[in-house]
């Protein structure tokens, strides 16, 4: 996966990974588990894979502010060693995303300060669904977040559709 940090780059990115998928139907998703000592826990290092029929998705952030979308199943890192499955169900708030239709895509501006000073950082992907509701893959501190928001979602965003 080719991770990208500019804004600039993002913009390009997602407009050319979702400008095909506006209007359809989010068939399903894929998010990573890893075995560890015998207990299987969600890997959010890894790319949640979004399905569309015949087309997919892998989203991935990591470090500070990179985001990388690929049209193909491929994962960022060397997984050798690791014991992995992929769960297709039974992860709030992914669960609620089944059958629904993506209206818009918008990046959104996080929050970051060092040493008392903000800076400007783009680290939130809204996926705006029929149903009224957001999807948002967000970058949680090196490794993807996810929130379904049921409201109107606050904040600077860029809106590609």
């Amino acid at each position: 996966m080719k991770y990208v940090e500019s804004l600039e780059e993002k913009v390009q990115l997602v407009e050319s990974s979702f400008s095909h998928l506006i209007g359809k139907e989010l068939s399903g998703y894929e998010i990573a588990k890893v075995e560890i000592e015998g207990k299987w826990s969600y890997w959010h290092d890894l790319p949640i894979f979004l399905s569309f029929d015949n087309d997919l998705l892998a989203i991935s952030w990591t470090q500070l502010n990179e985001l990388a979308i690929s049209s193909h199943r491929v994962l960022p890192f060397n997984v050798a060693g690791f014991t992995l499955a992929w769960a297709e169900e039974g992860f709030e708030p992914l669960d609620k995303i089944f059958g629904t239709t993506i209206i818009s895509v918008s990046l959104g501006k996080g929050e970051f300060s060092l040493e008392g000073n903000d800076i400007e950082i783009w680290t939130r992907l809204f996926i705006g669904l029929n149903n009224g509701k957001t999807l948002e893959i967000f970058n949680a501190l090196d490794e993807n977040g996810y929130c379904l928001h049921e409201n109107e979602v606050c904040g600077e965003r860029n809106v590609f559709t």
